[in-house]
């Protein structure tokens, strides 16, 4: 195909949105809709991306920076005719594919069939769908393939309004037709620039207008309210389901949420209500049981993760396991086959191979070496209400249940903690630490009777 250019009008509100917030910077499944529609353009590898951005567009623009896009700004809406010619002064020449920032689900496919039928035709062509309440839309007047006129809702007649088929507002212009942008009139009932107007300027100019009809309408229609910014994360959350089935992921029930970002290994297992977000990637032969959420994570081969755990800005490492009922918190390792058991807490901290900490711990700004075995009831007494200490415990250590560990605190390999210990002192290698009182009978002890008896 000759020089494309790929135009984003993306500089409406979205009053049905009910919302302060740019139209386009809604999610769908944890990205602003924008970037979908970004995405789409850049698989045409197209000469020039530009987005047109008008409300809110300092957000907008912040977004897209890093993506390679350039923005060209509407300063008043005055239409869609309008927004199209506010990017002109970025097109130097080729036909210019307008698509629309609220559509983020449309696929990769849908415009390349789109693409290859205007490469037959050469002439103005928009894509229209049938639906079955066109409320609101833009009629299609057709014959055969032939555009003979896309009447605005608020224009249409009686008669026209009867009409299903209607238009998408995606729609493809050759070079040579792009000048009939400044022939458009604002004249109709809202007052507005319409790009549907080619058509009828278009024809009156000796030239061809045509029609491309998509199947599926849920694909190619703008979000317009909050209702259907529920329905595209439904179909998105479905599609992004269907692709890790077909690389090899199990997903036990379709209540899974996971986000367009996370990659997941082969032969790996998803129990139901499971969410999975931000930059996670999940390995080979993974086991992630009921209720767990991940986020931001890496996790490692033949890893189990059991139900209700919950997975932010860690790392955990082949052979691990860890839950239920466990919580991992940022800047925290787990090294290969260590155990995290139930209602243990880790935070920044690194936790070495084969260790573990069984159940009702929490570990925080620690580093734990190999084969440790950390009991019941410890913690880390890591905040002195200044600032955060490390503890640094190391291989083989043995700490007894209900050990308080007062930072900033070592302890040497092969140390045994007896349980009940507060430790405020670092302990040697090989040492028996206890500080515990010792245990003290009072013979012929009786409680004392209540004052009421």
């Amino acid at each position: 195909m000759k020089k494309l250019n790929v135009v984003i009008l993306a500089a409406g509100k979205g009053e049905r949105m009910v919302s302060k917030r740019p139209k386009v910077m809604h999610e769908i499944m944890g990205r602003p809709m924008i970037r979908y529609v970004v995405e789409r353009a850049q698989e045409l590898s197209p000469a020039r991306i530009i987005v047109v951005v008008g409300y809110g567009r300092e957000k907008v623009e912040e977004y897209l920076r890093p993506h390679p896009v350039t923005c060209a700004t509407q300063k008043a809406q005055k239409g869609t005719a309008h927004a199209l010619l506010s990017a002109g002064k970025f097109i130097d020449g080729g036909d210019v594919l307008v698509l629309y920032g609220d559509v983020p689900i449309i696929e990769k496919e849908t415009l390349r069939d789109f693409l290859a039928f205007y490469e037959k035709t050469q002439c103005i062509t928009f894509m229209t769908t049938d639906v079955p309440d066109p409320g609101g839309y833009g009629r299609v007047i057709m014959s055969g393939d032939d555009i003979l006129a896309i009447r605005e809702h608020i224009d249409a007649t009686p008669k026209e309004r009867e009409i299903n088929r209607i238009n998408t507002g995606i729609c493809i212009i050759p070079s040579k037709s792009f000048p009939l942008l400044r022939s458009i009139t604002a004249d109709n009932k809202k007052g507005e620039y319409y790009l549907t107007d080619i058509c009828k300027v278009g024809r009156q100019k000796g030239q061809g207008i045509k029609g491309y009809n998509h199947k599926d309408a849920r694909e190619v229609l703008g979000i317009n309210t909050r209702k259907e910014l529920l329905e595209a994360n439904e179909i998105m959350r479905q599609r992004v389901i269907g692709q890790h089935m077909q690389k090899g992921v199990t997903v036990l029930d379709r209540n899974v949420y996971i986000e367009n970002g996370v990659k997941i290994g082969m032969d790996t297992t998803i129990f139901p209500n499971c969410y999975l977000h931000g930059d996670t990637v999940i390995g080979s032969d993974v086991v992630i049981g009921p209720n767990v959420v991940v986020k931001d994570s890496v996790i490692h081969d033949n890893v189990i993760i059991e139900g209700f755990v919950i997975i932010e800005g860690a790392e955990i490492k082949e052979g691990a396991k860890i839950g239920p009922f466990s919580r991992l918190r940022p800047g925290t390792s787990i090294g290969k086959g260590a155990r995290i058991g139930n209602f243990v807490e880790v935070k920044n901290s690194r936790i070495d191979r084969d260790a573990r900490a069984g159940h009702l711990a929490y570990i925080g700004d620690a580093e734990i070496g190999k084969n440790v075995n950390i009991g019941a009831g410890t913690i880390t007494c890591n905040f002195d209400g200044i600032k955060k200490h490390r503890t640094v415990i190391g291989d083989n250590v043995l700490v007894g249940s209900n050990t308080e560990l007062v930072a900033p605190v070592k302890i040497g390999r092969d140390a045994v903690i007896g349980a009940g210990s507060t430790i405020t002192e670092d302990v040697p290698g090989g040492a028996l630490a206890l500080t515990r009182t010792r245990q003290k009978h009072v013979p012929g002890y009786r409680r004392k009777k209540r004052c009421a008896e």
